[in-house]
């Protein structure tokens, strides 16, 4: 295990030093020093989650009120850039957990159905 271990911790080290992480990093500091814009992306976050798992008119009217809530998000260049960082953070994130999960031949049908 201790060779698996070494690997990871290369694995993270290479992860950190990417732009992705590094632009994602740097904005979530500048978010964060602003106590009021973190505490609002925090807010949005909790009520997205919940709209994302309505369905039907819940969902519509959900993501309505969503949208009219946090305009003000929307129209903060800060906000957008950290959001767009953070996509593409996640985004590299969900690539290398799909490689490993192809790759060593994990059985997850279960999760289809």
């Amino acid at each position: 295990m201790n060779e698996i271990e070494t690997l990871l911790e290369q694995m993270i080290a290479k992860i950190m030093s990417t732009n992705e992480y590094t632009q994602y990093y740097e904005l979530l500091q500048r978010v964060k020093s602003n106590n009021e814009v973190y505490a609002r992306i925090g807010d949005y976050r909790r009520r997205s989650l919940w709209v994302q798992m309505q369905e039907g008119e819940d969902f519509i009217h959900g993501n309505s009120e969503l949208q009219k809530d946090f305009a003000d998000l929307q129209e903060n260049g800060l906000v957008n850039e950290f959001f767009a960082a953070e996509h593409q953070y996640v985004a590299m994130i969900r690539k290398i957990q799909d490689h490993f999960l192809e790759g060593i031949s994990l059985d997850t049908t279960f999760l289809d159905g």
